[in-house]
């Protein structure tokens, strides 16, 4: 199934709309960029096309929903709908970034308003959750302006580059659920 969102600036595909060399090329020239945030970033085009599948694979199971946003045909961020619960839960995890070169010009912003909609409207999901380290101001910005509201502080969230970092941690409700 391709999904295709289509914003002012971006193309905002599903992992069907991209190959792995290019998603391979995007980690590596935001390799250490990226690295503040954690996760592991595949270390051969081998790995990126296995990761791709698994996204293929987990967007059939509606466990979770990858997104690779393009401007003018460069792969410029990614973003993700990640741990999906139906149930009585009806929720994600929001999560995303932007390619170094591309941070400070409102493109994710417009991405995230994108997936947002897809989510709510398209998924039916009642809440999205986003988490961000504090000194990450301009993740705050952005889901300050989404309308993602604070919920508190996680101390020792994730374990990130050897330490154990807090979290702030927001959420958006659906209120048309």
């Amino acid at each position: 199934m391709t999904v295709k969102l289509q914003t002012p600036r971006l193309t905002v595909t599903g992992p069907h709309g991209i190959r792995a060399r290019e998603l391979h090329r995007y980690y590596q020239r935001n390799a250490d960029h990226f690295a503040q945030g954690g996760g592991d970033l595949p270390a051969r085009v081998g790995l990126t096309r296995a990761r791709l599948k698994a996204q293929k694979r987990l967007w059939k199971q509606g466990r979770g929903y990858r997104f690779y946003g393009f401007q003018n045909g460069e792969l410029v961020l990614d973003l993700g709908l990640s741990n999906v619960v139906r149930g009585a839960f009806q929720a994600a995890h929001l999560g995303y970034r932007t390619a170094q070169t591309h941070e400070g010009q409102g493109l994710m912003t417009e991405a995230l308003v994108s997936v947002v909609g897809y989510a709510f409207d398209t998924l039916n999901l009642h809440r999205l959750m986003a988490n961000y380290q504090p000194w990450n101001v301009a993740s705050s910005r952005v889901l300050e302006k989404l309308g993602f509201e604070r919920e508190g502080l996680a101390k020792d969230y994730l374990f990130i580059n050897g330490q154990w970092r807090d979290h702030v941690l927001t959420a958006l409700v659906n209120t048309d659920w």
